[in-house]
């Protein structure tokens, strides 16, 4: 499975501001810098937990549908926005309500409704393209507290040391991350 990015979140999980704020600067000379920390943040957090923060669009590429059930890497999982199969040459999309989202196991799935089977697609390689949505939400509202703290918290570590190695800061944003880490099962 390939998994592709299609639409990149909106909004930050923490904004400029709060940020400013927790930093205690009232000038916004350096607020290219300090919303540069907040996406290296970001990024660090996600790949720690295994977790989208912000609502984005991911396409997720299948040769075939494997044994019928669809396991989704991304979480937490908000929506299946479409799925489509190569068919004759042209990509045809499934009605929703072919299909089933489970987002409420451990990694979210698709299944088919039952009674309902995947159609073959045409092509060997790549004939099933899925769109999802994954992230708390789609604002920095709907990004948990103690994920919010440990990205200012992981922002006033590089802000005010300039590095990441040994620093207690880091090591208390990825103990309030900790609860919201994915683990391999």
């Amino acid at each position: 499975m390939k998994t592709q990015l299609i639409s990149m979140a909106t909004q930050l999980p923490v904004l400029l501001s709060e940020a400013r704020d927790f930093l205690k600067i009232s000038h916004t000379d350096e607020d290219a810098m300090i919303t540069t920390y907040i996406r290296a943040a970001t990024r660090a957090c996600e790949g720690f937990t295994g977790r989208k923060l912000i609502k984005q669009q991911w396409q997720l590429t299948l040769n075939d549908w494997g044994d019928g059930v669809i396991q989704i890497p991304l979480s937490p999982l908000l929506s299946v926005d479409k799925i489509e199969y190569w068919n004759e040459g042209v990509f045809v999309e499934i009605a929703s309500s072919s299909f089933l989202l489970d987002n409420v196991s451990y990694q979210a799935r698709i299944l088919p409704q039952t009674g309902y089977q995947w159609p073959e697609p045409t092509s060997d390689v790549a004939g099933i393209r899925i769109a999802v949505s994954a992230g708390f939400g789609e604002s920095q509202n709907d990004v948990p507290q103690d994920i919010r703290l440990g990205l200012l918290q992981w922002v006033a570590a590089v802000y005010d040391a300039q590095e990441l190695t040994g620093n207690q800061a880091v090591h208390l944003a990825e103990n309030l991350w900790h609860p919201y880490r994915r683990l391999a099962l």
